[in-house]
C-alpha cells in the first residue's frame, strides 16, 4: 500500500543527560509562568495562592503546532476493495449492506472489511499487490447524509498497514450537499493559518470502489469521483497537535449546553454511556464529572455570568471559533458540529470547528430566515451564548474579532489563491460524471459561483452587522387556562443591545400560516398578560415579538415545523399550543 510506514526511533539520549535537561527545562518554563503569572494579576486583579495559580493554567489560549499543516491540493487515487464480511449477528453482508442506510439513523452501522490503496493521481494498484488480502474495515459515517447515494465512509487501517499523514482512521467524505464543493477544504486551509484554534489537514480524493462479491469477472474498480478526507479528531489527532493526551474530547450531537438526564458521570447507577453519546460522542477521556460542572455552571443563573465564563472558557478561542463559523456561513453550530476539548490539568473548554459541507452557501442556497433572526441571533436558543451576548460589549468584542480574521487570515487574497489552487481538480472532476450531475450550477456556472466566494463571506459580515441590531430574542412559557377560563402567556425578557426600551406584541391564530388571527394585543411592557375571554378547546398558534424603540421588530425562539400532506413547513417565532 502506498502510505507512509511510521519511523521507530532506536538511539536515546543517555539517562542522566535527559534528567539534566529536564531539570534546566522546568526552571526555565517556571520562571517564564512566574513572570506571565504577574502580567495576569495586573491584568485580571488580584488572585492569592492558589487561586492566581489555577488562573494561569486555566486561562492559557489554545496553542496547536501549526508545523504539521502544509498546503496539499494534489489529487490522490483511492482504491477500496469491499469483501462479503459476517456480522455479529452471524449474517454475510455485502456492498449492498451500505444501500439499507437511512438519514439520521446511526443504530445500523456495518463495517465491513476491505483492501485500500492510497496512490498518487493518475497509478493504479500494482498488479503485484494482493487486492483481496485485508489491510482495513469501511463504514458508512455521518448523521444526516447516511440516506444520500453517495455516502461518506469512514476507514479504520489495520494495524501494521501504515498510515496516510500519520493517519489510521480516515474520513472519506462527498459533501454530497456542499453547494461551492470546497467548502470542507478551504475551511480547514484557513484555519491553518489562524491562532486560537485547532485545525484539520484535508486531501482531496478520488474514490474507487471494487464490490468483492460480484462475480470475479464483473469486480471492477467502479469511480465515486471527488472526495475529501478529513482528520479524525482523537488522540492522535491531540499528539500531532502538541495538545495534551489527557484530555477530555466530546464531539457534540444533540448538545447545547444545557442539563439532560443523559449526562451523567459513569460513577452514576443510571449511566448509559450509550444515552450519554447521543448528546456527546466521547473521543479521550473517561470522567464527565468537569463536564457536568460546567453545564451546571452555565446554567446557574444565581452566579455572576461573567466569573462562570472565566472559569470554563477562552473568550479568545471562543470568540474566533464563533467568527469563522459566522464568516465562512456553518450556520448548523446550534447543538452540533463542533468538538469541545479539555486538557485533564485545566477546567478550561476549547471549541473546535467539525463538519464543514454546510458553509458558503449563498445567491439561492442563503439562509430563508428573516433577517432578524439570521447571523448570531438563532444561536440565542443556546444559554451559553444567549447569557455571554447578554453582557454589554460582547458583541463588540465578536465585531472585533470578525473584523479582524477579515484583515488578517480571511483576506480576499488569501481566499482567492486558494480556490486557484484548487481549480486543476475541480476542473478535471467537476465536469465527469458523477460529479457534474451532483451540481447545483452547470460547470461554467459553478467556476462563477466559486470567483465570488469571498464576496459572499463579506456578505455574511454585513448579515451579522444587520442581525445584531435587532433585540435578542427569548423563549416563551406554554400557555395555560386558568381556573377562570382566562389563558395566560409569558415569555422571557428580549434583550437591546444598544439599551432601548421594548414594547411586546401576543398574537394568536388556529393556523400555522398565520391566516386565521383570534386574538392580538399590542404595545405590552411587560413579559405577561392575560386573555381574559379565554379560548375554546383546540391547537393555536401563539407568536410573541418584541420591538425597540427604533421599530426593529424581533419574534421568539420558538418555531413549528413539521408536514402538511406531503410538503415539508417551518415556521419561525411560533409556539403550537393546545388547551382542553
Amino acid at each position: 500500500m502506498h502510505m507512509r510506514q511510521r519511523l521507530k526511533q532506536h538511539d536515546l539520549l543517555p539517562l542522566q543527560l535527559v534528567t539534566a535537561f529536564a531539570a534546566v527545562l522546568f526552571a526555565v518554563l517556571y520562571w517564564q509562568y512566574a513572570a506571565d503569572a504577574g502580567d495576569r494579576t495586573l491584568l485580571l486583579g488580584f488572585r492569592s495562592g492558589q487561586d492566581a495559580l489555577q488562573e494561569c493554567f486555566d486561562s492559557v489560549p489554545l496553542v496547536e503546532n501549526k508545523d504539521i499543516y502544509q498546503l496539499d491540493t494534489n489529487l490522490y487515487d483511492v482504491y477500496i476493495s469491499v469483501f462479503p464480511t459476517v456480522d455479529e449477528n452471524g449474517d454475510m453482508l455485502d456492498l449492498s449492506a451500505f444501500d439499507r442506510h437511512s438519514a439520521l439513523d446511526r443504530s445500523y452501522n456495518p463495517a465491513l472489511d476491505c483492501n485500500i490503496q492510497i496512490l498518487p493521481e493518475g497509478q493504479i494498484p500494482n498488479s503485484s499487490l494482493d487486492l483481496n488480502r485485508k489491510n482495513a474495515a469501511i463504514r458508512v459515517r455521518g448523521s444526516s447524509t447516511r440516506g444520500d447515494p453517495y455516502k461518506n465512509y469512514r476507514v479504520r487501517l489495520d494495524p501494521g498497514a501504515g498510515d496516510f499523514f500519520g493517519q489510521t482512521i480516515l474520513n472519506i467524505n462527498k459533501d454530497y450537499h456542499d453547494i461551492s464543493k470546497v467548502s470542507t477544504k478551504l475551511s480547514t486551509d484557513l484555519l491553518a493559518e489562524m491562532d486560537n484554534v485547532a485545525g484539520f489537514r484535508s486531501y482531496f480524493m478520488r474514490l474507487w470502489i471494487r464490490d468483492a462479491s460480484l462475480p470475479q469477472e464483473k469486480q471492477e474498480f467502479e469511480c465515486q469521483g471527488m472526495y475529501i478526507e478529513l482528520e479524525q479528531p482523537n488522540k492522535t489527532y491531540l499528539r500531532a497537535r502538541g495538545l495534551s493526551e489527557d484530555a477530555s474530547l466530546y464531539k457534540a450531537r444533540d448538545f447545547a449546553f444545557s442539563p439532560n438526564h443523559a449526562l451523567r458521570n459513569i460513577d452514576d447507577p443510571e449511566y448509559s454511556e450509550e444515552n450519554f453519546e447521543e448528546i456527546l460522542g466521547i473521543r479521550a477521556g473517561i470522567s464527565h464529572q468537569k463536564l457536568l460542572e460546567m453545564v451546571d455552571g452555565v446554567n446557574d443563573t444565581s452566579r455572576d455570568f461573567g466569573e462562570v465564563f472565566a472559569q470554563y472558557f477562552n473568550e479568545d478561542n471562543y470568540l474566533t471559533w464563533l467568527a469563522f463559523n459566522l464568516l465562512l456561513g456553518h450556520e448548523d453550530i446550534l447543538n452540533h458540529n463542533f468538538l469541545l476539548y479539555s486538557p485533564d490539568n485545566s477546567q478550561t473548554w476549547y471549541f473546535i470547528n467539525w463538519d464543514f459541507d454546510t458553509g458558503l452557501r449563498f445567491e439561492f442556497f442563503e439562509s430563508v430566515r428573516p433577517e432578524s433572526l439570521r447571523g448570531i441571533q438563532k444561536l440565542m436558543m443556546v444559554p451559553l451564548h444567549r447569557r455571554y451576548f447578554q453582557m454589554p460589549g460582547n458583541m463588540e468584542k465578536l465585531d472585533a474579532k470578525m473584523r479582524g480574521l477579515l484583515d488578517t487570515c480571511i483576506t480576499r487574497e488569501r481566499v482567492t489563491a486558494l480556490v486557484e489552487s484548487y481549480r486543476p481538480i475541480l476542473d478535471k472532476l467537476l465536469v465527469q460524471e458523477p460529479d457534474r450531475s451532483l451540481l447545483k450550477y452547470p460547470p461554467d456556472q459553478q467556476a462563477s459561483y466559486l470567483d465570488n466566494l469571498y464576496n459572499g463571506i463579506l456578505h455574511n459580515y454585513d448579515v451579522f452587522k444587520a442581525s445584531s441590531r435587532y433585540p435578542l430574542s427569548g423563549f416563551v412559557a406554554r400557555p395555560e387556562r386558568n381556573p377562570d377560563g382566562s389563558v395566560q402567556f409569558a415569555w422571557e425578557p428580549f434583550c437591546s443591545l444598544e439599551g432601548l426600551p421594548i414594547t411586546y406584541s401576543v398574537r394568536v391564530y388556529t393556523d400555522y400560516n398565520m391566516e386565521n388571527p383570534v386574538w392580538e394585543v399590542t404595545g405590552l411592557q411587560e413579559t405577561a398578560c392575560r386573555m381574559e375571554e379565554g379560548l375554546p378547546d383546540g391547537t393555536y398558534y401563539v407568536l410573541v415579538s418584541g420591538t425597540d424603540s427604533e421599530g426593529r421588530e424581533q419574534i421568539s425562539l420558538e418555531h413549528v415545523e413539521g408536514m402538511d400532506g406531503e410538503a415539508f413547513f417551518y415556521k419561525d417565532g411560533l409556539l403550537e399550543f393546545s388547551l382542553g
